[in-house]
């Protein structure tokens, strides 16, 4: 006789009990008929004749499989015989809680705990199974195998078979389904059918919608729920079974199910969204059905309600009448490849629409634009629009058309709110703010803006917009220096966690130099950015941590990787930081010709709005750090003369000018240290440290003075790194015949390496030249960079260099453009 398989903990318990009782509980296919020929062996190797029949008083214990197939006396004589005790009897048997004889044996085998009941596998369950089957049990495809099954035993044993072929686990587990089903009850098919329509799987509905009397419902339902093939928690067909049953029956059975069970369900007001969507895409075209899924897609969220609509059409509703809704949905839910294409259907028919349908279709197509990146052309569709046809959304028109710097037009269109709504109000004031902003007072287009902020209620989250007032406020902020504010809007709890808002917070963090919260941003965001206004910001964001991390190869990376958005770039007035960085960028590559039409575009932006400090003073900035870096102090003036005309206006441009004075001077050979400490440490001061240590670093390389270049040095580090050293007056510098020669920090050997490190040198061709490892090499410059407190290689090296190191071999760097690169 061959050994028995080894029974499971608690069936072996009940098993060696005196007598053994007990009884398996499980859906089809869970194992129990496998678990029962084991249970038959083990009894039988004690001596034991095995029987099946409940009565005949022959067999020294019974064994009875599929109690649930057998009438109601044998399954009453089985309780009674378990009851009695006077021998063994082990059954095995499917839940059928609506049959009284089988809850009957169920309550004999539990006064004496001989109950056990088999579960769906877990994932676990199945690695176990995939490793017995020779395969490695890694946990995504374990993870889909139980996804697809449900669990069920037998159809996790096809998934795990077909992997284990290399064919397709879903068509295997599909297979399987249809084996089960072909041959067993004719209507359970047609259950499982109803099951995944939304019905509820209620006897009195199943009787209902397939025409069977109440006992043949409740034994239907019974066998439904322990095939195995729908989900423990919802009555929802499990995946390998969801089209196996109709296409069992067939298109029109299918049909015929649906129309009976929408019209009970319409009837009672009991159709809920998922069955509703069901029942139209199974083919229903109802009137009632089609305006309940219209109801329930405009109350839903984004991407519900795009499927919704959909089906709401299928089930014959107009579609040209849902356009609008549809086109709002999908943009909403980020697709706005289909806004797009329906907006454009749209505005194809203009002169038919609605007012109010015409305005919000030109309000999604204006989104959709801007969000590519193109926010001339949404401004082209408000100037097309005009103000007679915008309506309550006109506010919104301004905000645009000033934005895309045409101030005349959205002048025209005004900022009153139509209605006093939270969604109008918030309009009206982003506008009014967005136009102080160009043209009035600061303080008051902050206050402005901050107060739509605090009315920007949930009806905008239900409306395409082509920017948020959290965008915008914090946009201003960082052009003016308030990184803190900019940080407490996007992190406001009402402002929606979208990626352009975290882009934001992460300039935020690039521009107040703390570089790896902004790099770890960069890189958590890359996959998610694919609007083309969000990969401008991530490219720029990419570039300037190049830039700031002196990695002329990641510079090089990143600013190729930008070329794609670059030449698709419409110049705007909410998109000129990524531009500044993108134009640092090219000017250190020695490629500003790809980039100076858009600079030359931003320029005449800000012309033609009368050079709004608030928002030009950051871009002339720029143009003083690309004057520097292609070292040519010409075309530095006229960004130091627009910052010295917005310093009449804003705190933070008059800090930018000082800078931008010290640092033409400083090209000019004019490095005095008491001027560069304090442009510095007002840099530093209006939320600019990386400037600041880059204006006193570059100081600290044209002097000739080796104590005032180690002082200013000091200062660069002290802006950069607050905490790194203390603050202190930059010396008088004397000269240099007459000062005495400053004591070096290094070792002898420290200067050996620290000189070819400067010159270029790679750490191996440093070795060979002083006869020892690269990795000795490597821990020397480790221990120079400690010594001296640089904080990245750039800054090493222009330490080192204003120490004297490397002088006889150093060449200037040139950028390209001519002179010297200033850029780290």
């Amino acid at each position: 006789m061959p050994q028995p398989t080894p029974l499971p903990r608690d069936v072996a318990h009940a098993v060696a009990a005196t007598p053994p009782r007990l009884l398996l509980t499980g859906p089809a296919g869970s194992g129990k008929s496998e678990l029962l020929s084991s249970v038959r062996q083990t009894l039988a190797g004690r001596g034991l004749t095995v029987g099946t029949d409940p009565r005949s008083p022959a067999p020294a214990a019974l064994v009875v499989d599929d109690a649930h197939t057998l009438p109601a006396e044998s399954v009453l004589a089985l309780a009674e015989q378990v009851r009695r005790g006077e021998r063994p009897v082990v059954v095995a048997t499917e839940p059928r809680p609506h049959r009284s004889d089988l809850r009957a044996l169920l309550s004999a085998f539990g006064a004496h705990s001989a109950l056990v009941e088999l579960h769906p596998l877990s994932p676990r369950e199945i690695a176990g199974r995939a490793a017995t089957l020779g395969l490695t049990p890694r946990p995504e495809p374990i993870r889909a195998v139980h996804r697809l099954t449900g669990g069920a035993r037998d159809v996790v044993d096809a998934a795990l078979a077909a992997l284990r072929d290399g064919t397709d686990p879903r068509r295997a587990a599909a297979a399987r389904v249809r084996d089960r089903l072909g041959g067993g009850d004719p209507d359970l098919p047609r259950v499982l059918v109803l099951a995944g329509l939304g019905g509820t799987l209620d006897p009195l509905e199943v009787a209902t919608v397939l025409g069977v009397d109440a006992d043949r419902a409740r034994e239907l339902v019974d066998a439904a729920r322990a095939s195995g093939l729908l989900t423990v928690d919802g009555d929802v067909p499990i995946p390998a079974a969801a089209a196996v049953p109709a296409a069992v029956l067939g298109t029109h059975a299918v049909r015929t199910l649906a129309h009976r069970l929408a019209a009970l369900r319409l009837d009672a007001g009991l159709l809920t969204a998922d069955a509703a969507r069901a029942l139209a895409e199974a083919g229903v075209a109802d009137a009632r059905l089609a305006a309940l899924l219209v109801t329930l897609a405009d109350a839903a969220e984004p991407a519900q309600a795009r499927t919704l609509y959909d089906a709401a059409i299928r089930a014959g509703a107009d579609a040209d009448a849902l356009d609008v809704r549809r086109a709002e949905a999908a943009g909403l839910a980020g697709d706005l490849a289909t806004a797009g294409q329906l907006t454009d259907r749209l505005l194809d028919r203009a002169g038919a629409l609605p007012a109010g349908e015409l305005a919000a279709a030109t309000r999604i197509a204006a989104t959709v634009a801007a969000r590519r990146g193109m926010l001339g052309r949404s401004a082209d569709l408000y100037e097309w629009l005009g103000p007679e046809r915008a309506g309550a959304d006109a506010p919104i028109a301004a905000t645009v058309l000033l934005a895309a710097g045409r101030p005349g037009t959205a002048a025209r269109f005004g900022t009153e709110a139509a209605a006093p709504t939270s969604s109008a109000a918030a309009a009206q004031l982003l506008a009014a703010g967005l136009r102080e902003s160009v043209g009035g007072d600061g303080r008051v287009a902050m206050n402005t803006l901050t107060r739509a902020l605090s009315v920007h209620g949930a009806a905008d989250r239900t409306r395409l917009l082509p920017d948020t007032p959290e965008a915008i406020t914090a946009l201003l902020c960082l052009h003016s220096g308030e990184l803190a504010h900019a940080g407490a809007v996007l992190g406001r709890a009402t402002a929606a966690p979208s990626v352009r808002h975290r882009l934001l917070a992460a300039w935020t963090a690039l521009i107040g130099g703390d570089l790896p919260a902004a790099t770890a941003a960069a890189d958590e965001f890359t996959p998610h950015a694919i609007e083309q206004r969000d990969l401008l910001f991530l490219h720029g964001l990419r570039v300037g941590l190049a830039r700031r991390g002196g990695d002329v190869g990641a510079l090089t990376a990143a600013w190729t990787a930008a070329q794609g958005v670059v030449a698709e770039y419409s110049v705007d007035l909410l998109s000129l930081l990524p531009l500044g960085e993108l134009w640092l960028a090219a000017v250190r590559l020695g490629e500003a010709d790809r980039i100076a039409h858009l600079v030359g575009q931003a320029q005449d932006l800000l012309t033609t709005l009368d050079e709004p400090p608030l928002w030009g003073a950051t871009l002339h900035w720029y143009g003083v750090q690309a004057a520097i870096a292609a070292d040519r102090p010409a075309e530095l003036l006229p960004h130091a003369r627009a910052l010295g005309a917005a310093a009449e206006t804003t705190a933070y441009a008059a800090a930018l000018a000082r800078a931008g004075q010290a640092w033409l001077r400083v090209l000019q050979g004019d490095a005095d240290p008491a001027r560069v400490q304090a442009a510095a440490e007002s840099l530093a001061a209006i939320g600019l440290p990386w400037d600041g240590a880059r204006l006193a670093g570059e100081a600290a390389l044209r002097v000739d003075d080796t104590a005032t270049a180690t002082a200013l040095l000091q200062v660069a580090r002290a802006v950069r790194h607050p905490s790194a050293a203390p603050r202190t007056a930059a010396p008088t510098p004397t000269p240099a015949a007459d000062a005495p020669a400053a004591p070096s920090p290094l070792s002898d050997r420290e200067a050996e390496v620290a000189d070819l490190v400067v010159a270029g040198l790679t750490y191996r061709e440093v070795g060979s030249r002083l006869y020892i490892s690269a990795k000795t090499v490597e821990h020397h410059v480790a221990r120079i960079r400690r010594r001296l407190g640089a904080g990245s290689r750039s800054e090493l090296i222009s330490m080192l260099r204003a120490l004297g190191h490397g002088a006889e071999v150093r060449q200037p760097a040139t950028s390209g453009n001519g002179g010297i690169s200033a850029c780290p």
